[in-house]
């Protein structure tokens, strides 16, 4: 026999299971208490919603269902389920509790639990009886930690939880699994100065626990979800980040975030760049995310963007993606790294950086794909708020990539930049830059670089030049005559009434039997201003051959050769100094 579970009570009337060395003991679970709960706790456990954390299963179940549940949760991030409540499709409220006839009849529970897995599963459990419907049955409530061990089911296979399911995984995903479970967590370290008397009388806990199922005080709730130390009473830094009302003044590590705004779209923002003074947003893990929100929404209302259309607006994102990079931060960062998280407000992005690289086995690769939690205990009691913000556990970043797709956002970056990890929402439009462009042109007689670089997200000015001469070369555009070097500006070719294009320019003759002087140049059609052909000529003459990659155009345009006519697929200057075709 190998290692197994010693079954031990507890003055509330759980009960908890310990690994320890081989041993006879047996329990006598006729002199177990039972907990008799409330009708409407009864019903907000039964009405609870299947989640990554919790799930519910039938009396009827058999071992085999249960120990894939349990070990799917220790193999994962922990959580509870309830044996004893049968299905949806069963029924509605009290006519799902099905429970046990008594105690010993629960049995089965506990050996899936603490004697068909290995290693033997660390959980607790309640046995439940609802006041005045006691014929109703005694219903199992198994809280399941999050173990350092890889646990393997009856029937040799791993299980792990994703969203509401359980799944058994294989090979390399098993390896990863393993590695990951050798990472301790910092949430886990104990506070010198903070105990459990400090974290009872926090008012975000007591509030949480206003609507917390099945009722609890605040003293049984933090030692049965192992936020303090039994022996010494000292609060570990996850009962911190959770719920005190000044977190960094607890824990010995900054922990709060930062809110600045940067009037600037460069890559890298300086101090002269920063609007006022960054604000600092601390408390507990559920306000701080909340109020972050709430003031980033804020800054947005003051940063215009041109849209396509040509109109001014306050930049917009969809929330829900702004949502889960913030509540990604705070649940997934290294605690052990004493810096706060960045939110950066610039005129065409928001930048989240989170302290500490992707835990575990996560790349930038699986991003999407797997999920690995650095703060196990952080993530699965976030969870446990009504409404909590972290509810679609293992969705939050794929939940960034669709809603920005949904709202014809370009795709968010994420990157990983010295020990940090930075997600980027841009606020650039999903649709080609050309068609950008040409929805600016419906309803503006021109457009410049800059304001073209403003709406298309584009960053280099010769980048922009090359959209610029796409469109020039596709017949949709033509330059300003007027307006050249710094002042370039493009407009429109209007089409006439037998659809023909028509310009303000006089055509250029195209002398074909000179593209031969020119090997493997293609020239295309182009119009050419008389005064500009007629510059050309002379700039021609006086070179008596063509010009230099790097010397000005001919053309008059202010640009070196090789950025105007020099370029592939751009009217060249032929033997005898015409444009050609």
């Amino acid at each position: 026999m190998g290692l197994f579970n010693l079954v031990r009570p507890v003055t509330d009337g759980s009960i908890v299971s310990d690994p320890l060395e081989r041993t006879g003991h047996t329990v006598d679970f006729r002199r177990m208490e039972q907990r008799s709960i409330e009708l409407v706790d009864a019903l907000a456990l039964i009405e609870r919603e299947e989640s990554h954390f919790w799930d519910h299963k039938s009396a009827q179940s058999s071992g085999a269902v249960l120990q894939k549940i349990g070990s799917a949760l220790a193999n994962s991030d922990g959580g509870e389920f309830i044996v004893g409540v049968e299905d949806r499709k069963v029924g509605t409220g009290l006519d799902r509790w099905r429970g046990y006839s008594s105690i010993e009849a629960a049995t089965p529970v506990l050996d899936a639990l603490a004697r068909d897995t290995t290693p033997p599963l660390p959980y607790s459990v309640e046995f439940l009886t609802i006041n005045g419907r006691e014929e109703l049955g005694i219903a199992v409530l198994a809280q399941i930690r999050k173990s350092e061990s890889v646990h393997h089911a009856a029937d040799g296979r791993v299980y792990v939880r994703r969203s509401t399911s359980t799944t058994s995984i294989t090979g390399q995903a098993i390896t990863d699994l393993s590695l990951s479970k050798g990472a301790r967590s910092y949430e886990d370290q104990l506070l010198r100065d903070y105990t459990a008397d400090d974290l009872e009388l926090e008012t975000e806990l007591g509030s949480f626990l206003q609507s917390y199922s099945p009722s609890t005080t605040p003293s049984d709730f933090v030692r049965k979800q192992r936020l303090i130390d039994r022996d010494s009473g000292q609060a570990k830094v996850a009962s911190a980040i959770l719920y005190a009302e000044t977190p960094s003044a607890v824990a010995p590590k900054r922990c709060s975030i930062k809110i600045a705004r940067y009037n600037t779209r460069d890559a890298n923002p300086r101090r002269e760049h920063l609007v006022g003074v960054p604000l600092t947003i601390d408390g507990p893990a559920r306000a701080m995310i909340e109020e972050t929100l709430r003031r980033v929404t804020e800054i947005f209302e003051s940063v215009s963007v041109i849209k396509p259309d040509g109109t001014m607006a306050s930049v917009n994102y969809p929330p829900e993606a702004l949502k889960e990079i913030i509540v990604n931060a705070v649940i997934h960062r290294d605690y052990n790294m004493s810096d706060d998280i960045l939110v950066s407000v610039l005129n065409n992005r928001v930048e989240v950086r989170s302290p500490g690289a992707l835990p575990g086995h996560m790349t930038l690769d699986n991003l999407l794909k797997e999920r690995f939690s650095r703060n196990p205990t952080i993530v699965r009691l976030l969870n446990k708020y009504p409404d909590p913000p972290n509810k679609d556990i293992g969705e939050g970043l794929r939940t960034v990539v669709e809603k920005m797709a949904e709202a014809k956002l370009k795709a968010p970056k994420f990157k990983i930049d010295g020990g940090y990890f930075i997600a980027e929402l841009g606020h650039t439009p999903l649709a080609r830059p050309q068609e950008i462009v040409m929805e600016y042109l419906e309803s503006h007689a021109e457009v410049t670089n800059s304001i073209a670089r403003s709406l298309t997200g584009i960053t280099s000015e010769n980048a922009m030049k090359d959209i610029f001469y796409s469109l020039r070369n596709a017949g949709k555009i033509e330059r300003v005559p007027e307006k050249v070097g710094n002042r370039s500006a493009w407009r429109v070719i209007e089409s006439t009434d037998d659809g023909t294009e028509s310009s303000n320019q006089q055509s250029l003759p195209y002398e074909n039997e000179h593209a031969d002087a020119q090997p493997g140049i293609t020239l295309l059609n182009r119009v050419i201003p008389e005064q500009l052909r007629r510059k050309h000529r002379r700039r021609t003459n006086r070179l008596g051959r063509v010009p230099g990659r790097n010397e000005e155009c001919p053309c008059g345009s202010g640009q070196k050769f090789k950025r105007c006519h020099g370029r592939p697929g751009s009217p060249q200057q032929s033997s005898e100094g015409e444009l050609s075709e």
